[in-house]
């Protein structure tokens, strides 16, 4: 499936968000099941959409708390791939998107089968390795507190 001209996408009013949800969509559907690549143009693109979208959007709110720098501590592509997840949940569950607690854990638990995923060549932070050991046992949601 070819991914939409980002570049072509306009951000500028309300309603352009609206109009670009089933673009940002398709850029988080196409970030989390490609490999991690950095030189990789399209990735890169759709991620910058992503961003875009995620920043000025009035529909839906993001929460890039503290845990969430933990989590990804020293790795600045896994930032970018939470942000896909958050992306694609959200917009995937658009009656969840406003639990913002929910939306973290199933975010979290996108992530991380992302990168528990070795042939995706993303390697997991120590807060990351915690929180899956803890998602293998049923025990994410209290392991986030």
């Amino acid at each position: 499936q070819a991914l939409p001209d980002f570049d072509a996408i306009k951000l500028g009013h309300a309603s352009d968000y609206k109009a670009a949800e089933p673009s940002a969509l398709q850029g988080a559907n196409h970030l989390l099941p490609t490999a991690f690549a950095k030189d990789d143009i399209y990735r890169l693109k759709a991620l910058q959409f992503i961003i875009k979208w995620m920043s000025g959007t009035p529909d839906y709110q993001f929460d890039l708390d503290e845990s969430v720098g933990k989590m990804v501590k020293g790795n600045e592509d896994l930032l970018g791939l939470y942000m896909a997840c958050m992306t694609k949940y959200c917009l995937e569950n658009p009656s969840s998107a406003k639990d913002l607690k929910l939306v973290k854990l199933e975010s979290t638990k996108l992530l991380l089968a992302y990168c528990e995923d070795d042939t995706n060549n993303m390697s997991m932070t120590k807060q990351l390795k915690k929180l899956s050991e803890a998602n293998k046992k049923g025990e994410l949601e209290k392991e986030m507190g």
